[in-house]
């Protein structure tokens, strides 16, 4: 892939998640540590999937003419408005209390802090043997791991509730975008699952109801 997406990618990634920093109400030193032990993987492929979603068409189109000779000279950085990006960078960090001495060279620092890192590790033989070897054992822990992580899902009623006062909270917002559509479809298929536990429900208690029955 292109460099310039590349590093285009990573700078939105990085705006994400200075994003979710600034969403805590307590901007503390500590409120910052504390996110660092809360975030999860999953928050994380979010925020990938979003700045992915975020990178221009003119910045995918451009990436293609490093392959094609005939299009090299009129080439253009797949970039786009870095000057925009450190500006909103640097809004967001002087926003959290403990960045409010950061300067444009500290923000264009930690953009460019993996630059030089090629994006995978050059492994020696042993390293590799190593590395092989292990596979087995990392799986196994991986599998313990996941099986303690797994955490209670939310009801279906209970779902359906959250996301019906969200659809009216996202409904009266300025900002209400064919967003809104996507958010009424997940409620309405909360709604549905509901309905079917709520009819299976009443199926097996009308069951236990026949199998005792009252006496006259």
């Amino acid at each position: 892939m292109d460099q310039g997406v590349i590093e285009n990618l990573k700078r939105l990634y990085r705006k994400q998640f200075l994003r979710h920093l600034l969403l805590t109400e307590d901007r503390s030193v500590q409120s910052v540590l504390d996110f660092y032990k809360t975030i999860t993987l999953k928050d994380c492929c979010y925020m990938i999937a979003d700045s992915w979603s975020s990178i221009k068409q003119f910045t995918l189109r451009n990436s293609w003419n490093n392959i094609f000779v005939h299009r090299k000279l009129n080439a253009t950085p797949g970039l786009g408005n870095t000057d925009m990006e450190m500006k909103e960078l640097l809004d967001g960090l002087k926003a959290v209390s403990l960045s409010s001495e950061c300067e444009e060279a500290d923000a264009e620092m930690w953009l460019s802090c993996d630059r030089d890192d090629p994006g995978f590790q050059i492994f020696g033989d042993d390293e590799i043997i190593e590395a092989v070897s292990n596979v087995d054992n990392e799986m196994d822990e991986d599998t313990d791991i996941g099986e303690e992580a797994q955490t209670a899902c939310p009801s279906h009623d209970t779902a359906f509730r959250c996301l019906e006062t969200a659809l009216e909270w996202f409904e009266c917002r300025e900002e209400c975008k064919p967003t809104l559509l996507c958010l009424k479809n997940i409620r309405d298929t909360a709604a549905k699952k509901r309905t079917t536990t709520l009819r299976q429900t009443s199926i097996t208690d009308f069951s236990k109801q026949n199998q005792y029955p009252m006496e006259s």
